[in-house]
């Protein structure tokens, strides 16, 4: 899992910057978007891309928590720190 640690949370920074700048846009009403005026069409891709992104935000943080469980857990004191055996990683002791 830990080759994916980089990817997630390069996608999860991608969506937050889509968000944040979607939102913005839609609270201000930039280009209609949000109020009644300007271009109907740009108003409703704003909205379904910043769907979509919040979407793509909430999987990429699931990923996120899967990658990094046992880190999380051990943080939070649920396992030990502890080092493993040798048994437990496979190699037989002489």
């Amino acid at each position: 899992m830990g080759m994916y640690k980089r990817p997630v949370a390069l996608l999860i920074l991608a969506a937050s910057l889509i968000l944040v700048v979607t939102g913005f846009w839609l609270w201000l009403g930039i280009f209609g978007a949000g109020r009644g005026g300007g271009i109907a069409s740009l108003r409703h891709t704003l909205r379904d891309i910043h769907l979509y992104a919040g979407w793509a935000f909430t999987a990429m943080m699931v990923a996120h928590i899967a990658c990094n469980a046992r880190a999380m857990a051990r943080h939070l004191g649920l396992i030990s720190d502890a080092p493993r055996s040798h048994a437990s990683q496979g190699t037989l002791r002489p």
